[in-house]
């Protein structure tokens, strides 16, 4: 009896499924930093641009989203 209840695993220590199976936030931020450049270089070319700033700041945003992993544990 007793080597029975050593095989028996407990209600709460189930095996656990992985929080995220992409890596999506990784790749979000591997894009922000090759559109970032681009970005600045279509600024500088454009002599200002909207189109550019505002192409820039999203690409910032995906760099600080992967950078800060709100979907990490």
């Amino acid at each position: 009896m007793r080597r029975t209840a050593l095989h028996r695993r407990p209600l709460l220590a189930r095996p656990r499924a992985t929080a995220e199976a992409g890596l999506g936030t990784t790749v979000l931020g591997v894009l922000g930093l090759v559109v970032l450049p681009i970005a600045a270089v279509g600024l500088i070319l454009s002599g200002g641009g909207l189109g550019w700033i505002i192409v820039g700041g999203l690409a910032a945003l995906a760099v600080l989203v992967a950078y800060l992993d709100p979907f990490g544990r």
